[in-house]
């Protein structure tokens, strides 16, 4: 128990000196807090709302109900790597603390403490309570332990799924294509709630519905803690000690589990892969810095398989949210919704971390004789090619659903966020980069994500900017269409285009000359120095 203690309190000191040194990583925790406060108030608004309507409306369907969504919630969490790209607890790495005298099963468990403590974990805490005190009232002190148990299952679970990434990392090959499919399965899922809402969507809802009244969640180990809460709620103290003993033991096994991975992987007994016989000879085919700049980009994208999984959530994105829009409007899709999305699709390319991709590679980038500015712009254009599939989609989208010309229109809007969205993410990417980790070290180590919980919260910030900035130009080029009179759009498409890429090579000047102040600092940080 000392060691546990001494372990969780050097996780502690460590966190404090990175956050106290990193004025992104504390500047991101102070956007992120009042999210956080907010998400957990609504969030245990309703689940107290949603328990007591059900418990008064269908009382048979609460502990089948509760299954289900806490294995949603569950499984959304644990499969958060493979599905979003992005862990939804920190995987720590333990290889610098396996060299001493510590069992293994400590050093796990240290692991899980220190999440259980993290801001987003302790968000989830109010929540817990609210629908303890719905389920249980003047008992839901007894509750809350049970629906306790189900989050440091959910947390020892992730944990696991962490650590088993890393040892796939050592075969990068073999990571990438695992984490690739996994998003791909996520945005097939992301599919399901649109699904359920839209008016074609009655027999998947009567299949959930069926599927929730034969309890088949049951199965869940997710869903257990809120059987035993749901139990001792109505005073049945057996149930409730039955199914709170079977989650601690589950979560045992998720402990031991991630031991033995542990194991394995820092002892150096797992396949860290082969080098490949012989790279092939790169040509760069288009002229100039600038083209070199973006040719390098694409080739890097096209060969990472989570680079090109998000082109491809870039592309379903913006037709699912016009889905949504569509199946709320009466007459379907029309040219105001077609704006909105065209919007939220040109800001889709902050958060581009075009200069942390480069990791070790930036400084020898930094060091050949090119202009500053042509090298933001070279990164600009490159992430502006990657959504050109976004571009396309919802260019066609408008062509079935207004005609061609309102298609140019929209496609304009799309490029004129995209040009402004680009100067401002020239700023994000310098000013708060996201480290990336190398190959074969843990993908999801604290240097894979030092802005924290800021990282949200600073892109939303950005968009809200971007979007402010690009409204005048795209409502020049969108202009003639609620006049009336198309023909103007033969002027004023090119004057918003003309307009948008001044703004950006004033805001790029400044990027760079930002970035020529920046280099040794971001050089530093991008190598985990910081």
């Amino acid at each position: 128990m000392d060691r546990l203690i001494a372990l969780v309190g050097l996780r502690f000191r460590l966190e404090a000196r990175a956050m106290l040194g990193s004025r992104g990583r504390a500047l991101g925790l102070v956007f992120a807090l009042p999210f956080l406060a907010l998400f957990s108030a609504a969030a245990s608004l309703g689940a107290f709302a949603l328990v007591r309507v059900v418990a008064r409306t269908e009382p048979g369907l609460l502990l089948p109900a509760l299954s289900a969504i806490f294995t949603f919630l569950g499984l959304s969490f644990v499969l958060a790597p493979l599905v979003a790209g992005v862990s939804a607890t920190e995987s720590h790495d333990l290889s610098r603390l396996v060299a001493y005298p510590v069992p293994l099963a400590t050093l796990v468990a240290s692991s899980l403490v220190a999440n259980l403590v993290q801001p987003s974990v302790l968000a989830l805490v109010p929540p817990l309570v609210a629908l303890a005190f719905a389920l249980g009232g003047p008992r839901w002190p007894l509750l809350l332990p049970a629906l306790g148990l189900g989050l440091l299952l959910t947390i020892a679970s992730a944990q696991t799924v962490g650590i088993a990434l890393h040892a796939l990392s050592r075969r990068r090959r073999l990571h990438d294509r695992v984490l690739f499919a996994g998003i791909g399965v996520g945005l097939l899922l992301s599919l399901v709630p649109v699904l359920m809402l839209s008016r074609g969507g009655a027999a998947a809802r009567r299949a959930l519905v069926a599927l929730v009244e034969r309890d088949i969640f049951a199965l869940s180990p997710f869903g257990w803690s809120a059987r035993a809460a749901v139990h001792a709620g109505r005073g049945d103290f057996a149930p409730f000690l039955g199914w709170s003993a079977a989650v601690l033991v589950t979560t045992a096994a998720a402990l031991g589990l991630s031991a033995a991975i542990a194991g394995r992987l820092y002892r150096g007994e797992l396949d860290s892969g082969e080098a490949p016989a012989r790279a092939a000879r790169a040509r760069i085919r288009l002229p100039g810095a600038i083209g070199a700049l973006v040719e390098k980009d694409l080739r890097v994208a096209w060969r990472d398989p989570r680079l090109k999984a998000v082109t491809l959530s870039g592309v379903i994105g913006p037709l699912l949210l016009l889905f949504v829009l569509g199946q709320g409007s009466a007459g379907g899709v029309g040219p105001v919704q077609l704006v909105l999305v065209a919007g939220m699709a040109g800001v889709g390319v902050i958060g581009s971390n075009a200069l942390a991709l480069e990791r070790d590679g930036l400084g020898l980038l930094l060091g050949f004789p090119i202009n500053r500015l042509a090298l933001v712009t070279g990164k600009s254009i490159a992430v502006v090619v990657l959504r050109a599939p976004a571009l396309v989609a919802l260019s066609v989208a408008a062509l079935l659903f207004a005609g061609p010309v309102t298609a140019i229109a929209i496609a304009c809007v799309v490029l004129v966020t995209q040009v402004i969205a680009c100067a401002a993410d020239s700023y994000l990417q310098i000013l708060f980069p996201v480290p990336v980790p190398a190959a074969g070290r843990d993908p999801n180590a604290p240097i894979s994500g030092s802005r924290g919980l800021g990282a949200a919260a600073i892109s939303l910030l950005t968009m809200a900017v971007t979007l402010v900035a690009a409204a005048p130009f795209a409502f020049l080029a969108w202009l003639p269409e609620p006049l009336g009179q198309r023909w103007l759009f033969v002027g004023t498409l090119p004057l918003a285009l003309a307009g948008a890429c001044a703004v950006y090579f004033m805001a790029a000047s400044g990027a760079a000359r930002l970035l020529l102040r920046r280099e040794p600092e971001l050089i530093a940080r991008l190598r985990g120095e910081e």
